[in-house]
């Protein structure tokens, strides 16, 4: 069941990204009174007009505080961007002052002690030192002063959307060995619950899917959603001009160094992650497979109409050579 949404609005902070627009999508669903703090209203002009626009960035503390005058509780997701803990520090002070709860959706390193989320860092800013800052910033968000609720999700089935191209012809080039995914629409109700519904304890969440996906268990996914042959043929050069492609800059690099890291591991879904997603949903997580035949149809629809001829496939280096 939905809680009772309250007369004070959520803040969200980060409305057009890929979690946050989810997040606010929830909301909405919810009839939920709506606050986006963002650089640029015209970044959000499609939201309906009840939402208000706080209008700011993340380098100003004061524009901070006056967004979070009157809310109920705020969301947060770190931005790629090289000043990403400073950031940081600026909303959880700010939230710290307001006294207003913290849901934060990112990389963090689960535990119930310091100690225990001291050693899970350590070890996970071996396998991923880019994200260092990450879980610093996680960890600070964590210890705060704001009852905070530190979402922790799995790799992101929308992350597949980026290789549209090479999976209409046939290949799944990201590298991927075995590892928990999730769809982003559930991290964006998992949110929701929490920042509406003041009974969820504060604490880490991990966010998955029914089960981890290999590279190719998800090519057989993709495979039997469209209805043709896929391959996965892991490549980082591909993977790598993908993501510089669809993002460029800091989040291109995250994403190209992260992919060298997913490609190696061999996690899991372990049943009380799957336990502690169902809890926060009420319901089990959407299915890759249910995710996949979804995009799927609505490929195959824009492919049978025209080709997607701004989304060209990547030829591989080895193709190319023959």
């Amino acid at each position: 069941m939905h809680p009772t949404p309250s007369t004070r609005p959520i803040l969200v902070i980060g409305a057009t990204g890929a979690i946050g627009s989810q997040v606010v999508r929830a909301l909405l669903a919810r009839g939920a009174p709506i606050r986006v703090f963002v650089r640029s209203p015209g970044k959000v002009a499609a939201l309906p007009a009840h939402v208000e626009r706080a209008v700011g960035t993340l380098e100003d503390p004061e524009a901070i505080d006056r967004a979070l005058q009157g809310v109920q509780a705020a969301f947060y997701v770190s931005p790629h961007d090289e000043l990403e803990e400073v950031f940081a520090e600026h909303v959880v002070s700010a939230c710290e002052r307001a006294g207003v709860r913290l849901v934060f959706s990112g990389v963090h390193s689960g535990g119930k002690t310091r100690l225990a989320r001291f050693a899970q860092r350590t070890i996970f800013g071996l396998l991923m030192p880019h994200y260092r800052g990450k879980l610093r910033l996680a960890e600070r968000i964590r210890t705060s002063r704001t009852r905070p609720v530190i979402l922790m999700p799995g790799n992101y089935y929308q992350m597949d959307e980026v290789c549209r191209a090479e999976l209409l012809a046939g290949r799944y080039p990201f590298p991927m060995g075995l590892v928990p995914r999730v769809d982003t629409r559930d991290v964006g109700e998992a949110a929701a619950r929490a920042l509406l519904d003041p009974s969820v304890p504060g604490g880490d969440y991990a966010l998955v899917g029914p089960e981890s996906l290999s590279g190719a268990m998800t090519a057989a996914h993709w495979a039997a959603a469209l209805g043709r042959p896929v391959t996965h043929v892991p490549d980082l050069a591909v993977t790598d001009a993908l993501f510089g492609r669809a993002y460029g800059g800091r989040k291109a690099l995250d994403c190209q160094k992260s992919y060298r890291t997913v490609g190696k591991v061999k996690v899991k879904t372990s049943a009380a992650e799957l336990r502690q997603t169902e809890d926060l949903l009420d319901r089990a997580p959407r299915s890759f497979a249910e995710y996949a035949r979804e995009v799927a149809s609505e490929w195959l629809a824009t492919e049978r109409a025209a080709p997607p001829a701004h989304q060209a496939a990547i030829t591989p280096p080895a193709a190319a050579a023959r």
